[in-house]
């Protein structure tokens, strides 16, 4: 027998869903079996599962050590819970040094902001890619090793709570806990974060631009196309943009912020609407990119869009459905804007066409 103690960073969730996370090999079936057999109770009683935990509950699992380490996986067979907090930070710290560097913009006890590199995948597409998922939980497991027992949450793996396309750079908000990860999926849903880009296009924008199309991805070949009105299978995308600087050779700064959020989006709605991105070899100009690469000197091997600034809202809507938790993680972040610097590629490029520096 084993027992889960609860601290505040799991608080305020039902115990089925604290079970199906910390037992991430176990059916949801043979859980609720576990519970209707006693062999899961909370606080020495009977539970059904939808109970909501509360800091400093108990959870009593009467499961073989074997049984136990099968229903934990592999990263808490690796560990064992008899290993003793001294030997999990070892082994915490240990991946984290030999982890690829992690550039951190903000982050609290509950969120976690990075500056993607371009040509890093966020999420890994094969069993032995690098990915900023990863990095990111190594780097909070590292820290979690050093924190008091509690401050975490248990069977959570911190992640991306959005994607950026593989060449394209910048801020990705990521939660360290649990009602973090819950918070930040809620504003990003509910359309509440603020999110703008930086790009470089080819052409001048005149006018602020509001664009709403129908967007259509094709999955086998992972491209996406762009239509203007309704069709089966479309789905509504929107985006607004401004000129930030008009550049030399009929190049502009642009400073677009996405209110929709699907794959490609910004790359192909801007295309479609005459406005290539810089470097974009799926949805661009091959003229444009072969320009640039002269005037710039170099060959440009990515994208020139940046995932630059995320706001967030003052306050929270009355209605919403989070959790004390939370809405606590909100706080810190309320009201705040966080950017991510521009990759040095992308500054070169706009020293080129005489755009200065920016954001430096």
């Amino acid at each position: 027998m084993r027992t889960l103690s609860v601290g505040p960073a799991d608080a305020g969730q039902r115990l089925d869903k604290f079970l199906l996370r910390y037992f991430k090999e176990a059916e949801k079936g043979f859980l609720y079996r576990m519970l209707r057999k006693k062999n899961i109770k909370l606080n020495g009683a009977k539970a059904e599962g939808s109970e909501l935990l509360k800091a400093g509950d108990t959870i009593e699992v009467f499961f073989s050590e074997e049984t136990f380490e099968k229903f934990r996986g592999e990263k808490a067979a690796r560990n064992g819970a008899e290993n003793g907090t001294g030997a999990r930070a070892s082994e915490a710290l240990s991946r984290e040094k030999a982890a690829p560097p992690l550039s951190v913009i903000y982050e609290d006890d509950s969120l976690l902001f990075v500056n993607k590199p371009a040509g890093l995948l966020t999420q890994k597409a094969g069993r032995d890619d690098d990915s900023l998922a990863d990095r990111i939980a190594s780097y909070a497991e590292a820290q979690a090793a050093l924190r008091p027992e509690g401050a975490y949450s248990q069977g959570f793996t911190p992640a991306p709570a959005h994607r950026l396309d593989r060449n394209t750079s910048g801020l990705v908000l990521a939660g360290k806990t649990l009602p973090g990860q819950q918070l930040l999926s809620y504003l990003l849903r509910e359309r509440q974060l603020e999110k703008y880009y930086l790009c470089v296009v080819r052409g001048r924008l005149e006018a602020p631009l509001h664009s709403v199309l129908f967007w259509q991805k094709n999955e086998a070949e992972n491209t996406v196309s762009i239509r203007k009105d309704a069709a089966p299978g479309a789905e509504r995308i929107e985006l607004k943009a401004v000129t930030e600087r008009l550049l030399e050779r009929d190049y502009s700064l642009l400073k677009v912020q996405l209110i929709s959020g699907k794959s490609h989006q910004i790359r192909a709605q801007l295309a479609w609407l005459g406005y290539p991105i810089a470097g974009d070899a799926k949805y661009g100009s091959a003229e444009v990119n072969r320009e640039l690469a002269v005037l710039w000197g170099g060959t440009l091997r990515v994208q020139l869009l940046h995932s630059y600034e995320a706001v967030f809202p003052a306050r929270l809507p009355e209605e919403s459905p989070l959790s004390e938790q939370a809405r606590a993680a909100f706080e810190k972040a309320a009201g705040k804007s966080f950017r991510a610097p521009l990759p040095p590629v992308f500054i070169s490029v706009l020293k080129a066409l005489k755009g200065g520096s920016y954001g430096e």
